[in-house]
């Protein structure tokens, strides 16, 4: 296939100004921080809602994870051809609006259905804010800056997923006690429910936040012919295992991240409150250094072997991930934590490389689809992990397998992710041939 172009380059100074930049990278950090925080605790507490609704394995991996991911996969390339036409801080707080209601109605779900709708909800909100969020820093920042500036979206992420450990193993822990010499303590909530109200709560002020931004001029974008899906299909070579590798890491990444509380609460007979502090550091830490090392490596990929090389680093991660999606069968709580913290840190590179390469490689006029295609190829991977695990762990003996069928699925997952990530490097688009049109037919986009 011919090498496919890089979009020339725009002045920096037809960007915004820096300190503008910078407010909306901290706000969309924080977006980010809130989204993972907020559906993390719907994980760590997995536990107790399965109990308290009456759920089964089977059903609590639905509700969390597969209505939530079908929601954002539906809902992304709508989302993502809204993202290219129309103003993405409205969208940003559109979704927000819907998230905050989404943590009110999880805090008083009756049932399975009720669950399964308010993490629906949440799905269909981040399938607006995700990619909206992604393509702003594409237009708030000059490609110079862009790699590191991008980062802090996954880099929220990452302190959300952190916070929610604190947030839903601490709080839950502190909200039990009072419930347990008060039952009506909490306003009738019990605990878990408690949790969710407060997350509502504390999410409401990004809207103000949100107000405050205003949209870019869209960059690098081509005067005639952008924009359309026979555009996108000429980058097939390049996307296609990319959103196959996506798909595959986000679905291992959900492995670990729905059943990992489940097993040291089960397997290792821990609480929240047992694990919470040390938790955090390990999805603090080590996936802050994988996000924060991520945009390092592309740059220095680029530099060594050009834009062909930028995938590697996210290929040799992902294999990485085979070895350490087994740390539910380690012997010990230590062990488990150590294989954890490789873990988290291996998937961070593997997940945010990429990120990186779609706001480098695919023309600013194509990346909300190219984001809403990799929504799709996420919520396909994250809707069939976590019950692939639930109905692995029955198949292999019942509730006491949980680790072995952690290992069994994120295993081949991390492997097959590898190998699509190593084939989108030799196709990855090359930024040393012609561009597809000169300098002079590129312009500010007007927006809505």
């Amino acid at each position: 296939m011919t090498d496919l172009p890089l979009p020339p380059p725009t002045f920096a100074n037809e960007y915004p100004s820096l300190g503008r930049a910078r407010y909306a990278q901290y706000v969309l950090g924080l977006i980010a921080l809130l989204l993972a925080m907020d559906a993390g605790i719907v994980a760590l507490l997995l536990e107790p809602i399965k109990l308290d609704l009456g759920l089964t394995d089977l059903q609590a991996g639905i509700a969390n994870t597969t209505s939530y991911s079908l929601a954002y996969g539906l809902l992304s390339l709508p989302m993502g051809l809204l993202v290219d036409k129309t103003s993405r801080v409205r969208l940003l707080l559109l979704a927000m609006v819907l998230w905050c209601a989404s943590l009110g109605l999880a805090a008083f779900a009756t049932g399975f259905w009720t669950l399964a709708l308010a993490k629906a909800l949440m799905g269909a909100a981040t399938a607006a804010s995700l990619p909206a969020a992604l393509s702003l820093f594409g237009d708030y920042f000059a490609p110079e800056r862009r790699a590191s500036a991008t980062t802090t979206y996954p880099l929220g992420s990452i302190l959300g997923g952190a916070a929610a450990v604190l947030v839903g193993g601490l709080g839950f822990d502190a909200l039990s006690k009072i419930y347990a010499i008060d039952p009506n303590g909490l306003g009738g909530l019990t605990p878990w429910r408690a949790v969710f109200a407060l997350a509502a709560i504390v999410a409401l002020p990004i809207i103000g936040l949100i107000l405050l931004m205003r949209e870019p001029q869209r960059m690098e974008a081509r005067e005639q012919g952008g924009g359309t899906w026979q555009e996108l299909w000429a980058y097939r070579s390049f996307l296609v295992p990319l959103l196959a590798g996506v798909g595959l890491l986000t679905g291992m990444s959900t492995n670990i991240a729905t059943w990992a509380a489940p097993a040291l609460m089960r397997l290792y007979h821990q609480q929240p409150g047992d694990f919470a502090g040390w938790y955090a550091a390990v999805i603090l830490g080590s996936g802050g250094i994988g996000v924060a090392a991520s945009g390092k490596l592309v740059s220095w990929a680029q530099r060594n072997g050009g834009y062909r090389a930028v995938m590697i680093p996210a290929a040799i991660s992902a294999l990485i991930c085979a070895p350490a999606s087994a740390m539910a069968i380690m012997s010990s709580v230590t062990l488990f934590a150590v294989t954890l913290t490789v873990f988290q840190l291996a998937a961070a590179v593997a997940i945010v490389v990429p990120v990186i390469a779609i706001n480098f490689l695919i023309p600013n006029e194509l990346r909300g689809r190219a984001f809403g295609l990799y929504i799709i190829a996420g919520a396909i991977g994250s809707s069939l992990s976590a019950p692939a695990v639930a109905a692995l762990s029955g198949l292999l003996g019942g509730e006491g397998m949980l680790g072995y069928a952690m290992a069994g699925v994120g295993a081949p997952m991390a492997v097959l992710a590898a190998t699509c990530l190593a084939i989108t490097a030799k196709f990855s688009p090359r930024g040393d041939v012609a561009p597809v049109a000169d300098a002079a037919s590129l312009r500010p986009l007007p927006t809505t």
